[in-house]
């Protein structure tokens, strides 16, 4: 099945707190494929539409003008998606009161996947994140990065078409962060998954994806292919080059978000 993405003349705008000004434009006429099975990092400066993008896509948010299609079958304004989707937020979002295992059935239990199918898929995936010791343990008894690992248990255990990612490796330290893309990029590999992942952090958008994409005030600054071979090694040098050339076109794109922030400033 073709899960990739198509997005056309996608505007989103919210209403300004002050009554006699317009509002503000968040997403401006966005134009982007992403290919089935394809991972795509959407970077750029805060304010700039990389969360809003991602509510819109996810169907979290469905007040916009333009259009999606995944596969080719429509984002309706109502109704279930055209796909299955996953979504992992930069908080795990975890239920203290409920065991890691219970957890995951909270989430399997608000799917459409069988029941029957739900202890081999549990199985499956805590043995792929390294959980499988830890089904009975609560979130407070688990480490940032373990937490963070369960919350990727839950999403895949919906067995999701598409997955989106909003920044969920910002607030863990680098150590166990790079361990973490490792162990992400791995599970793509082997399941095949349509990704979304939203980051300020221009070295890890490039040692994840096959494509960086660079947004500015609420359109594409840049698309940046990164070609590197996979697996990646964190010390290659021609990952650090392709990295530069992501981190200079972020920084581009933060001081025109500034220089646009200044003249709205003295237009008050």
């Amino acid at each position: 099945m073709d899960n990739g993405i198509r997005i056309q003349g996608l505007t989103k705008s919210f209403p300004s707190p002050r009554k006699h000004e317009a509002a503000h434009r968040v997403l401006n006429g966005l134009d982007l494929t992403i290919e089935d099975n394809e991972f795509v990092c959407v970077l750029g400066p805060s304010g700039c539409g990389k969360s809003t993008l991602l509510n819109t896509l996810s169907g979290l948010d469905r007040d916009y003008d333009g259009e999606i299609r995944f596969g080719g079958r429509p984002m309706t304004r109502a109704g279930k998606p055209p796909v299955r989707m996953g979504y992992l937020f930069q908080d795990p979002r975890l239920l203290p009161w409920l065991s890691a295992e219970r957890n995951v059935d909270f989430a399997l239990e608000n799917s459409d996947v069988p029941r029957h199918r739900w202890a081999d898929i549990k199985d499956h995936y805590f043995q792929l994140t390294g959980l499988q010791a830890f089904r009975r343990h609560h979130p407070h008894e688990l480490s940032g990065g373990m937490a963070q690992r369960l919350s990727l248990v839950r999403a895949l255990a919906i067995e999701p078409d598409v997955l989106f990612m909003d920044e969920p490796f910002s607030g863990l330290d680098e150590l166990t962060a790079r361990r973490l893309r490792v162990d992400l990029l791995d599970i793509w590999r082997r399941t095949g998954k349509t990704i979304v992942f939203i980051t300020h952090n221009s070295y890890e958008a490039t040692f994840l994806a096959d494509r960086v994409v660079v947004l500015s005030q609420g359109r594409i600054r840049r698309e940046i292919p990164v070609t590197v071979p996979r697996p990646r090694d964190y010390d290659d040098p021609a990952l650090f080059a392709v990295s530069k050339e992501v981190a200079a076109t972020f920084i581009a794109a933060a001081e025109e978000a500034e220089r646009a922030r200044a003249r709205l400033s003295e237009k008050h």
